[in-house]
C-alpha cells in the first residue's frame, strides 16, 4: 500500500500533469482536426462538422482525463481517509494510554498517599498536626477525583464496558459539576443497542469538541443533548444558547483554521460515512445535528456489550 500511494503522488506532480494534459489535447485535437475531412460527407454543414469534432474530442480524451485526472485524484482521496483514520486511532491509542497510566500510577499513589495519612491521623493527638493532616488529606482527595475525571475525559471506561448513552449521561453529569451549565440528556431510543466501536468513540468526541466550542466560544449556560438509535442509523443532536455564529463563514474556515473548531466534528462523522448539519446565527445559540448510518451487520441486539469490541 505505500508504494501505491507514493507513486499516486508522483502521478499527480502538478507540471507534470499540465503539460501532460497540454500535449494530449493538443495531439488529440490535431488528429481530429487531420482525419476529419475524410469521415465528413462532402455536403456537410459547419454546424454537423464541428458536433462531430467534439464527439471524437471528448471520446479520445475521456480516457486520458480519466487516467491523468480522476484516478489520482481518487487514490489522494483514499489516502487521505487512510491517514485520517489512523491519526484519529492513534490520538485515541494515546489518550487510552493517558488515560490508564493516570488511573493505575497517579491512581494508586494518591490512595497509598491517603492510606498514610490516614494512619498519621489516627496516630496523634496534636491538634495543629491534625488539622494539617486533614488538610492534606482533602487536597489528596480533591486531587484524586480531579485525575478520575480527567482519565474518564481522555477515555471514559464507560464507554468501553456499557456504550455510548450511558457515557455521555456520565460526560454530562461531570460537566454540570465542574461548569456553570444547565445540561440535559434526552434518548428516544431508551434500548439502544450497543454500536460499532469506531461510530460510539466518534459520537462521543463529536459531544465533547461541540460542548467545549458551546462554552469556550459561545459562552453557552444551557446545553440540550438527543440520542436516538435505530437499526439503520443513529442521531445526535446538540443544541446551545450561546452567543451563535455564522454557519457559513464557518464552513468557509473549516479547510483553512475555522476558529470554532468544527473540523473535527466534520471528520469524524464523514470518517463513519456520516453527515453534519448546523443551523446557528449571531444571538441564537447553535444546533449541531449528526447522523451516521449503521451497517446491518454490526449492530449488536444481544446483552453482551463486549461482543465485538
Amino acid at each position: 500500500m505505500p508504494h501505491r500511494i507514493r507513486y499516486a503522488l508522483q502521478d499527480v506532480h502538478p507540471r507534470r500533469m499540465f503539460a501532460m494534459l497540454l500535449i494530449s489535447i493538443f495531439s488529440v485535437e490535431a488528429a481530429v482536426m487531420l482525419i476529419l475531412p475524410w469521415l465528413m460527407p462532402q455536403k456537410s454543414s459547419a454546424s454537423f462538422t464541428a458536433l462531430i469534432d467534439a464527439f471524437l474530442l471528448t471520446g479520445l480524451l475521456a480516457p486520458l482525463i480519466w487516467r491523468l485526472v480522476i484516478l489520482p485524484l481518487q487514490q489522494l482521496a483514499e489516502m487521505r481517509h487512510q491517514l485520517l483514520a489512523l491519526t484519529l486511532s492513534a490520538q485515541e491509542d494515546e489518550r487510552c494510554r493517558i488515560a490508564r497510566d493516570l488511573h493505575d500510577e497517579l491512581g494508586q499513589s494518591l490512595t497509598s498517599l491517603q492510606v498514610g495519612l490516614r494512619i498519621i491521623e489516627e496516630a496523634t493527638q496534636d491538634q495543629p498536626i491534625l488539622d494539617q493532616v486533614r488538610q492534606l488529606r482533602k487536597i489528596g482527595s480533591d486531587t484524586h477525583e480531579e485525575i478520575r475525571r480527567l482519565a474518564r475525559g481522555l477515555r471514559p471506561a464507560v464507554l468501553d464496558d456499557v456504550g455510548l448513552q450511558p457515557a455521555l449521561e456520565r460526560f454530562l453529569n461531570d460537566l454540570s459539576s465542574i461548569q456553570d451549565i444547565d445540561t440535559q440528556f434526552e434518548s428516544c431510543s431508551p434500548d439502544c443497542p450497543r454500536l460499532p466501536g469506531n461510530i460510539e468513540t466518534a459520537l462521543y468526541r463529536i459531544v465533547q469538541e461541540a460542548t467545549a466550542n458551546a462554552i469556550r466560544h459561545g459562552g453557552a449556560t444551557s446545553l440540550k443533548l438527543n440520542l436516538c438509535c435505530s437499526t439503520k442509523d443513529v442521531r445526535l443532536s446538540i443544541q446551545d444558547n450561546g452567543r451563535g455564529f455564522d454557519p457559513v463563514k464557518s464552513l468557509n474556515a473549516i479547510n483553512s483554521e475555522s476558529p470554532f473548531g468544527l473540523t473535527s466534528i466534520f471528520e469524524r462523522a464523514w470518517l463513519c460515512g456520516g453527515d453534519v448539519s448546523l443551523q446557528s446565527k449571531p444571538g441564537h445559540g447553535a444546533t449541531i445535528e449528526v447522523r451516521i448510518p449503521i451497517p446491518v451487520d454490526k449492530v449488536d441486539h444481544g446483552q453482551d456489550s463486549s461482543s465485538g469490541r
